[in-house]
């Protein structure tokens, strides 16, 4: 095993960060973790010789990975510099560097990358913080060829009752007062635009426009004070006030298939990902009692496990039929 320097040396420090300062790295059950969760997409997405697109890859490891397993072109796209800049010197240090696979900058929806331009579409815990989810799948059907399939994984699943108290104390604290992180941020807001505010009349300005992003706050306090008139409650009160970023929403995955369905999309519920076991451990043996359960009924996933998988197929096209 190296040392920490040796393998500090080889590594961006960034992506060491990342990883928990080599915690993760040196626990063989992790990494292992990761190369069969990989396999799983590379399997999922039929992507033997094809062309992928990973949308949010981070640092692109999932990706690396579905090029190395035998996919024929692979491209990672994701919105932090550092996290691209990690997938580019990641392929470059494969023995022999990796050519079927490029790490690139930007969000994939906005590229306006040609349509038809991949077999399979891959995205991990993205769709949670995307705030057009019909734009965002009309897109990557746009992007996907006939019989191209779009692989989804996500963390969110409204589904798995354990994990929802947790996920919604998250939320509330961001809106805490008044020294939640976005209550703060929107009072900020508020006060720089309305300077005349303060004390309790900004308290209550920020108060009444939980949810509200940008202009809408300004509209909405401006017509409080003329009016009186409280502000339309948004449905989902906890998003960032400025860029409008949601946190991990809950998702429920028959209501994601459906959407899958408007977009023209076959969709198909996978089930729940459980690694195998490269070491001894006392509960290995739930895990693979769970797979074998899941792998049987996959609608079981998702009341057992907090990630939901999912798969959508594109039709492939017909010709029409002939005019005798």
């Amino acid at each position: 095993m190296q040392s920490d320097a040796e393998i500090r040396a080889q590594y961006p420090e960034y992506f060491l960060t990342y990883y928990t300062y080599l915690r993760i790295l040196r626990n063989p059950a992790r990494i292992e973790h990761v190369f069969q969760k990989a396999h799983d997409m590379y399997r999922y997405l039929e992507a033997e010789g094809k062309d992928v697109l990973d949308l949010g890859a981070g640092f692109g490891i999932e990706a690396l990975l579905v090029a190395i397993y035998g996919a024929r072109r692979v491209v990672a796209t994701e919105i932090d510099h550092d996290m691209v800049e990690v997938g580019r010197y990641l392929a470059e240090r494969m023995d022999p560097p990796m050519a079927n696979f490029e790490s690139k900058y930007g969000d994939g929806i906005s590229m306006q990358l040609p349509s038809g331009s991949f077999d399979g579409i891959m995205t991990n815990c993205v769709i949670s913080h995307v705030r057009d989810l019909e734009g965002f799948l009309a897109e990557t059907t746009r992007l996907l060829r006939p019989g191209g399939i779009f692989f989804l994984s996500d963390e969110n699943n409204s589904l798995y009752l354990p994990a929802r108290p947790r996920r919604r104390r998250g939320w509330r604290s961001m809106e805490a007062e008044p020294d939640g992180p976005w209550f703060q941020v929107r009072m900020a807001y508020i006060g720089e635009h309305v300077p005349q505010l303060s004390g309790n009349e900004l308290l209550e300005a920020t108060r009444i426009t939980r949810g509200l992003v940008g202009k809408d706050i300004m509209d909405a306090v401006r017509d409080y004070r003329e009016s009186r008139r409280l502000p339309t409650r948004p449905a989902f009160l906890y998003r960032h006030p400025i860029d409008g970023q949601y946190p991990e929403r809950e998702l429920n995955p028959y209501w994601v298939m459906r959407k899958f369905r408007d977009q023209g999309l076959t969709p198909e519920l996978l089930p729940a990902f459980f690694s195998r076991g490269i070491e001894n451990h006392p509960r290995q043996w739930v895990k693979d009692v769970l797979r074998l359960l899941c792998t049987a009924w996959p609608a079981l996933s998702v009341y057992v496990w907090p990630i939901m998988r999912l798969r959508g197929r594109k039709p492939v096209l017909t010709p029409s039929a002939g005019v005798s």
